[in-house]
C-alpha cells in the first residue's frame, strides 16, 4: 500500500502548471538555479521556492547550495519510476501488485502524505 501512497504523493507534487513548468526546465537542463527559474517563470523567488519544496518533498528534485546560489536538478530515476508505475495502471501486462480494496483503499487515500 505504501507504493500507492507514494504515487499519490508524486502526482500531487506534479499537480500544478508552475511545477510542471519547473520539471520541464529541469529535464532540459542539467542544473538550474532558483534565480534562473524565477526569471524563466516570471514569478517571485519565494513562490518558486514554495513550488520547489513540494517537488523536493516528493523526491522529484535534488537541490544543492553553492555560496548564495541554490542549484536544482531533476531526479530522473524517480520521475521514470513514476512514469512506469502510471503505465502499469493502464497496461494489463504490467500490474505487479494487488490493487487496494475496501478499508485498505480508504486508508491509502486518507493516510498521511508527508
Amino acid at each position: 500500500m505504501e507504493n500507492w501512497r507514494d504515487l499519490k504523493r508524486i502526482l500531487k507534487a506534479l499537480a500544478g502548471v508552475a511545477r510542471l513548468t519547473i520539471v520541464y526546465h529541469l529535464a532540459h537542463n542539467h542544473e538550474v538555479t532558483v534565480t534562473d527559474l524565477t526569471e524563466r517563470l516570471n514569478i517571485s523567488q519565494p513562490l518558486v521556492s514554495w513550488h520547489l519544496r513540494k517537488l523536493r518533498r516528493a523526491n522529484l528534485i535534488h537541490t544543492r547550495r553553492a555560496g548564495r546560489q541554490v542549484y536544482c536538478s531533476l531526479n530522473q530515476q524517480r520521475f521514470q519510476s513514476c512514469l512506469q508505475r502510471l503505465e502499469g495502471l493502464i497496461d494489463p501486462d504490467i500490474l505487479t501488485e494487488s490493487l487496494p480494496r475496501g478499508a485498505e483503499l480508504i486508508e491509502a487515500d486518507t493516510g498521511s502524505e508527508e
